[in-house]
């Protein structure tokens, strides 16, 4: 797909403590999501194969596949504490969800699957019945939330056992739920202005991440 920027939103309700336990909690195995090679099914990149088994990596960049399985076998907040340092991303609790916002400028689609896992598996952690969408996209550079008539890459739609991807979503409601985060994401960190300013961690990533 190129060298393009890839996005990653959702919002997730659980309790703070639900929160903190996720954070400490190992990313699970692909097993969490019932169908992934059903990923880009239906979506913008439909017909692409999804490389979870890294095949295709071990073949262009086999030392690279040693590295992407260690980020897999990381905690949440392992995972996310080079980037609370960035300040380029959003992770918070607030209001008694889970709310992320992250931003891989010209980034890998390995890199989103890991991070696709664990989302995945804040379901487990998340107040009973949840189902919770969470949205991939991607675009050149404006890391905005997709405009109408644009479709995303794909739909994870994470519950309280497992998460499935989807090949339909009401996009405007999905978009109007996640349009706060994104507006907070987007003035916090400094995106869409004339210079992009480096944004603060302190608001930008809860103090539980920052703590790494």
């Amino acid at each position: 797909m190129g060298a393009r920027s890839f996005m990653l939103a959702a919002r997730i309700t659980m309790s703070r403590d639900g929160f903190d336990e996720w954070l400490s909690t190992p990313l699970p195995g692909l097993d969490i999501i019932e169908n992934p090679s059903a990923m880009y099914t239906g979506w913008a990149a439909d017909g692409t194969a999804p490389d979870w088994d890294l095949t295709g990596v071990a073949a262009h960049y086999p030392q690279a596949v040693a590295a992407i399985r260690a980020e897999r076998a990381k905690t949440p907040r392992e995972l996310l504490a080079p980037r609370a340092a960035d300040g380029g991303d959003l992770l918070r609790h607030r209001d008694g969800a889970l709310e992320v916002y992250l931003y891989d400028y010209h980034g890998e689609a390995t890199s989103t699957q890991t991070q696709l896992l664990m989302l995945a598996g804040a379901g487990r952690f998340a107040h009973s019945g949840t189902e919770a969408p969470v949205m991939y996209w991607g675009g050149d550079i404006d890391p905005g939330l997709p405009t109408p008539g644009h479709q995303p890459l794909a739909v994870l739609l994470v519950t309280g056992a497992r998460a499935r991807f989807v090949d339909t979503c009401p996009l405007d409601e999905l978009c109007a739920e996640l349009a706060p985060v994104e507006a907070d994401f987007l003035t916090l960190t400094g995106y869409g202005a004339a210079e992009t300013p480096v944004g603060d961690s302190a608001v930008l990533f809860d103090p539980a991440v920052r703590r790494d």
